[in-house]
């Protein structure tokens, strides 16, 4: 009995301290502090005319131009495929005149159930399509802005810190937000710098973060003046990113487009994907300042298998993104609409199919899967100044 002793000892302690490292990991919260960033009254924007971005050789193929009627950019694409063999026209969404984008404004709120939002401020307009191997659903949300400050973002329970989680149509409700998706899970990693709607939360760099088989600390700095850049957190000084004048930096990443091109490989994937190369996906991409896309993607289910990295980035650029970035996927990726006002339960819904593990793992492995939301530590949304 005496000889059994040590090893039940050695036993207890080690899954002791295996439970403490996952709940420490994982689930304890940290560093938790109440913090306001919806009142930011301080912060420069440059909402002045729509700059179109320069027309690159890429484009000089393809004349295509979008309808008299002003429908949306999104809907007007050739096909919303993974592979298309249009090439990219940096001006293909912005050839409308001034009177047909003017036109896609509504002076009265406008909310269709499934499909599209627009008010005198923000216009969204939401297509569902298939990839080209026909394996997967996507969704894209194509938007356009009167200014910058309607492209928000909000923290699971107005807190910061480390393992504070909250639905992502949750968050969305409370800030009677319009359209959300899933942000880059900042509260799931100890570094990488943290700016949301113009307040600086996190200033630390995180350069251990694996991207595949290279090493990457890419964020994404949204400015003041609408336009997207790519740094990387191993040459960048956050001073430097101050000086771009920051109102979102995200930290998930990699970035999928980069001037143009796509910038993934098929090699390259999330370092905490555990389910192959293809997942469920959320992304976001700049067509030119205050029009965007969001995108989102199924996946883990026989309906829908899921995205690589280089095929999201296929479609970025197929959308015409001079710039994209991966944010949080696989049960994270969550596309959710409402009417702004918190209280559209009858209409408000999910877009997409977030797809959850029973097992409470990652991708097959298991007891299956079920349709549900994933707790995240913050979204990206559409929405106005609350009341």
């Amino acid at each position: 009995m005496k000889k059994l002793v040590l090893p039940i000892i050695f036993t207890v302690v080690g899954v002791c301290f295996t439970t403490y490292s996952f709940l420490d990991t994982f689930i304890i919260v940290k560093n938790a502090k109440s913090v306001d960033i919806d009142h930011n009254s301080g912060f420069s924007f440059n909402d002045g005319p729509v700059v179109k971005p320069p027309v690159t050789s890429s484009s000089s193929n393809n004349s295509s131009s979008a309808t008299s009627s002003g429908s949306s950019a999104a809907s007007s694409s050739s096909s919303g495929s993974s592979q298309s063999s249009i090439p990219v026209n940096t001006d293909y969404y912005e050839n409308l005149t001034e009177e047909q984008i003017a036109a896609l404004f509504t002076p009265n709120k406008e909310f269709e159930e499934r499909e599209h939002y627009s008010d005198s401020d923000i216009y969204i307009d939401i297509t569902t399509h298939r990839d080209n191997a026909d394996t997967t659903t996507y969704y894209v949300a194509d938007i356009r802005l009167k200014s910058l400050g309607f492209l928000k973002t909000a923290l699971a329970k107005d807190q910061y810190g480390m393992h504070i989680k909250e639905r992502t149509s949750d968050i969305c409700k409370r800030k009677k937000g319009i359209l959300a998706i899933d942000g880059d899970t900042y509260g799931e990693q100890e570094g990488g710098y943290v700016v949301r709607n113009g307040i600086a939360l996190r200033e630390t760099k995180n350069i251990d973060r694996m991207r595949g088989t290279t090493q990457k600390a890419e964020d994404l700095v949204i400015s003041g003046d609408g336009t997207f850049s790519i740094i990387d957190e191993r040459y960048t000084s956050f001073e430097e990113v101050t000086a771009m004048n920051p109102w979102q930096v995200f930290s998930f990443g990699p970035a999928l487009i980069k001037n143009n091109e796509v910038a993934v490989n098929e090699n390259e994937e999330v370092g905490t994907a555990m389910s192959g190369n293809r997942n469920q996906r959320c992304a976001i991409g700049i067509i030119a300042p205050k029009h965007y896309v969001f995108v989102v993607s199924d996946g883990r289910s026989d309906e829908s298998s899921g995205l690589s990295l280089k095929t999201l980035g296929e479609i970025m650029k197929d959308l015409h993104c001079q710039c994209a970035y991966n944010l949080d996927g696989g049960g994270s990726a969550t596309m959710y609409l409402d009417d702004g006002t918190g209280n559209a339960n009858g209409l408000a819904h999910l877009v997409n199919k977030p797809t959850q593990d029973l097992s409470g793992g990652y991708g097959h492995a298991g007891g299956g899967t079920t349709i549900g939301q994933r707790e995240v530590s913050d979204i990206v949304y559409i929405g106005k100044d609350q009341d």
